[in-house]
């Protein structure tokens, strides 16, 4: 428990539309402001939702003037040390005395709680891909889970895993992953709020602890045009046990997520980089469909020795998604297809990418869309999620559109220039 007597600055944390991690603090030193004090404490203009990626410079569309001011409204449970003197806190926004309709931290709590009125105990574990550079240059050339890479990266991966625990971020697993200086963490399961905020945790770790040693980190889904990708999967379970956690939900909750996927990848793989990650033979899921066990599918069932699946892996996402949007429009696409009883198509069986075109359409496998505009109109068009999201999904699609514009016709290094230092 972080005593704020022992905190020199404070910094209260929320999360953008164009997924930009970002703060106020305030200053601890000489006395400690009283808890009800700093509940107030942070105000930030409603406009600080209407910044895209590339620019600080106000999106009009969004309806966010800089002409109103919301509240920063601190959950202390998620209070943590990040470094000797300084903590952070994890933020909801509201407006007076009401959550605010464009809070995505709140958009993901409405959406579990509809999961719990249906009957779901929701749990997120988390895989995170990322590539620690040094000069611009990976810092290793190593293989897929090559045992050398644990000596070479031991320095950075060992102050990254002691960072994380000491700010009580559970690691289930690492290793080293297929792209020259590329690792990935993967996180224990949480609720799903709990989640997010834990993917948030790990960004500003990882970059800091790799600053510290000298290095850069990219979470970018792709470095190099014809590079490895770099994902963020979600294992999805819904009875609140993360080893026996399909029940009875989760038939329908990946169908209604396949119903929705075209539209869903705004929310989930959201950048002009994101699309160009689903590849055959890359494991990235090339093709829509979900699988028992396959790893080409972007919806993987998750087997176990014996008994009933243990969860669900969703594999089209990345760490350009603001993980409250990602989780919370999952959350509502499968809950729609819950209510609607959706059925599940056939599995994908084997690669399809090793079929013909023919083949693949007798079996009405479709590839995953590969136009970012495409994907977003869908976004914007879906029924789903702007009930869902209300007014937010006014807010992000303005966002996300504003970048598409902008950056559509840039080369690949530009838009990696311009993003990586943000994401």
């Amino acid at each position: 428990m972080v005593d704020l007597e022992d905190v020199d600055l404070l910094r209260f944390l929320w999360v953008d539309n164009a997924n930009v991690i970002r703060s106020k603090s305030v200053p601890m030193v000489g006395s400690t402001p009283p808890w009800s004090t700093l509940d107030r404490a942070v105000r930030i203009s409603q406009a600080q939702f209407a910044l895209p990626v590339y620019a600080d410079a106000v999106v009009f569309a969004t309806g966010l003037l800089p002409e109103h001011d919301v509240t920063l409204a601190p959950d202390w449970t998620t209070l943590r040390e990040i470094s000797d003197g300084q903590a952070v806190v994890a933020c909801d926004i509201v407006d007076g005395d009401h959550p605010w309709a464009h809070c995505p931290r709140t958009f993901l709590r409405r959406m579990d709680d509809r999961a719990r009125d249906a009957g779901m105990d929701i749990r997120v574990g988390t895989e995170m891909e990322f590539s620690l550079l040094r000069d611009g240059v990976p810092i290793d050339n190593a293989a897929f889970a090559q045992d050398a890479a644990f000596d070479l990266d031991a320095d950075v991966m060992r102050s990254v895993l002691r960072a994380l625990r000491d700010q009580d971020v559970g690691v289930a697993q690492c290793h080293p992953e297929s792209g020259p200086g590329q690792w990935e963490i993967s996180l224990q399961h949480l609720p799903v709020v709990g989640a997010a905020d834990a993917i948030i945790a790990t960004r500003q770790t990882v970059r800091a602890v790799a600053a510290r040693h000298g290095m850069t980190v990219s979470f970018l889904p792709m470095n190099a045009p014809d590079g490895v990708g770099a994902g963020m999967h979600v294992h999805l379970s819904f009875t609140g046990d993360p080893d026996d956690g399909f029940g009875q939900y989760g038939a329908p909750f990946i169908a209604g997520v396949l119903d929705h996927l075209p539209a869903l990848l705004a929310a989930t793989a959201p950048s002009l980089l994101s699309l160009r990650r689903f590849r055959p033979h890359y494991w990235a899921g090339a093709y829509q469909g979900w699988g028992n066990d396959n790893k080409e599918a972007p919806l993987r069932v998750v087997a176990t020795d014996a008994g009933p699946p243990r969860d669900v892996e969703y594999k089209a996402g990345d760490a350009t998604a603001n993980p409250y949007v990602m989780l919370g429009c999952l959350l509502a696409a499968g809950l729609d297809g819950v209510a609607t009883g959706a059925e599940l198509p056939p599995p994908l069986v084997g690669d399809p990418g090793l079929l013909s075109d023919s083949e693949r359409a007798e079996l009405g496998i479709n590839a995953m869309p590969s136009d970012p505009a495409e994907v977003l109109a869908r976004f914007r068009s879906s029924p789903v999620f702007a009930e869902a999201m209300g007014d937010l999904h006014v807010s992000y699609s303005a966002v996300r559109q504003a970048e598409h514009d902008h950056l559509l016709g840039e080369d690949f290094q530009t838009l990696v220039d311009l993003v990586a230092d943000r994401i």
